[in-house]
């Protein structure tokens, strides 16, 4: 059992998504009506709520325990398959209500096919989890890469064929079935009998898992606050505008730390009484992310200007202005982001569902003032708000690792040096680039920016960071080799 592995694995897969979603956005997009992605949109919405409620933190809690046996394994199994059909039936009862609700008569059809991904997930949702368990991603990632290919070649046939919204649909059922024939072909548990719950071992997974599912919730509607709020009480173009430059910051933020909090999970939970081991893996994570994520961040906040005008246009050019607020929160959550990992596998649930309160009313209550004002104001608070919740969350992480806050910075601090002397390299050379006159359109100007930053962070990182040192050393010794 390997972080290193897990992480390889996990970040070849995801990779192989990105690629995916990438062809749906710039290639299903072109064949597919926008008033067909209308639907999908809406019907994403009742199906992303009723994913809360797919396992309830089930398949975390196989994967946390130190050991388990056949009747928990049933247990899991069976508590799956109960949710996943009755996830399915709760959408087939509000699918016309929807339908009538947004006169669209295709939601209904829409989301009554969407609900059965549910019970077909349901099926595997355990097979995946003890894969998960043994640290298996090499064969999680060859599944998922191959279920996920395959339906976009469905998707694709049918979009191609005219079929609009229902070849995304397909997409998303084929993804689940053949996701779940191969799990299940592939793994060594076969259910036994249906149905079978231990009610002990129940109780105890709804003592672990009970915390979990309320810090889920309070998590997605905090989360989806800012949608709301700004659609409520601003208009549709700022909503437009603000949802763009979120998704620009969350798009490499949350496939690194989907990969880090996918492959962290499984080893610390087997190592949990090793706090010494854990807080040396945890601290490698944390530095990885920064490594990656502070200089990229940053970059962003600095050329907001130029890549908004470059990639989008001009219409897009207020998403620059967000940017400089929402690059620095994503370090923040960046930083955020495995704690919640380390309280979960620690069993300590309770604790990340009081701080999941707090980090909700600190981020909805700056929601709440940013309405009344414009949209960077909000965007302002909305940093501000991550910056007041990252306190307590370190505060608590760092002490379940029995880490003091000055050995965390010690370890951290290299990254932070690097970032601002990439910071300070691009700044001083736009100043004294002879043809910088202050705007976003002179591209040459924004790559040699760009190039500046990379060579200017790759160079002090690998200068100062005898860490970092030793990984190139490793890669140019398999290379020459």
């Amino acid at each position: 059992m390997n972080l290193l592995t897990n992480a390889k694995w996990n970040t070849f897969s995801q990779a192989i998504k990105i690629l995916a979603q990438l062809i749906n956005i710039f290639y299903l997009a072109k064949l597919i009506l926008p008033s067909e992605y209308g639907v999908m949109a809406i019907a994403l919405v009742v199906v992303n709520f009723g994913m809360l409620f797919r396992d309830l933190g089930t398949n975390v809690s196989l994967i946390q325990r130190k050991a388990i046996d056949d009747s928990i394994i049933h247990t899991v199994f069976s508590l799956n398959i109960i949710l996943g059909l009755i996830v399915c039936l709760l959408i087939v009862v509000v699918s016309p209500l929807m339908a009538s609700y947004f006169a669209l008569p295709k939601l209904f059809s829409v989301l009554f096919l969407l609900s059965l991904t549910f019970p077909i997930s349901a099926f595997s949702s355990t097979h995946i989890a003890l894969f998960s368990r043994e640290s298996k991603f090499g064969l999680i990632a060859k599944i998922e890469i191959t279920a996920a290919l395959i339906s976009l070649v469905i998707a694709l046939v049918l979009a191609y064929l005219g079929y609009g919204v229902y070849s995304l649909v397909s997409q998303a059922l084929s993804l689940s079935l053949i996701t779940t024939i191969l799990f299940c072909y592939f793994s060594s548990w076969k259910p036994k009998r249906f149905f079978s719950i231990d009610a002990a071992v129940f109780r105890e997974i709804l003592s672990f898992s009970g915390n979990l599912s309320l810090f889920n919730f309070v998590n997605y509607f905090s989360r989806n606050a800012d949608t709301f709020l700004i659609g409520k009480f601003m208009n549709a173009t700022t909503l437009g505008i603000y949802n763009m430059a979120y998704r620009i910051m969350l798009f490499p933020l949350q496939s690194l730390t989907f990969v880090v909090n996918r492959s962290l999970l499984p080893i610390i939970s087997r190592y949990q009484d090793d706090v010494i081991l854990i807080r040396t893996i945890y601290l490698n994570c944390v530095f990885v992310i920064l490594l990656l994520v502070m200089p990229l961040m940053i970059g962003l906040a600095l050329l907001s200007g130029p890549l908004i005008y470059f990639c989008l246009g001009t219409k897009w050019l207020m998403a620059a202005d967000l940017l400089v607020w929402l690059a620095p929160t994503a370090i923040i959550q960046s930083l955020l982001s495995s704690t919640g990992t380390i309280f979960t596998a620690m069993g300590d649930t309770k604790i990340l569902f009081r701080l999941g309160i707090l980090g909700a009313a600190l981020q909805v209550g700056a929601f709440l003032i940013g309405v009344n004002y414009d949209i960077v104001t909000f965007v302002k608070l909305y940093f501000y708000s991550n910056v007041l919740n990252l306190f307590p969350v370190m505060f608590f992480v760092l002490r379940i690792i029995d880490c003091s806050f000055w050995f965390f910075l010690k370890k951290i601090y290299i990254v932070v040096i690097c970032t601002a002397i990439m910071y300070l390299s691009i700044d001083s050379f736009r100043l004294f680039y002879h043809g910088y006159n202050g705007s976003n359109s002179d591209l040459i100007n924004f790559i040699l920016q760009i190039l500046i930053g990379i060579v200017s962070y790759a160079a002090s990182i690998i200068l100062l960071s005898s860490d970092v040192r030793r990984f190139v050393y490793k890669i140019l010794q398999k290379s020459s080799s």
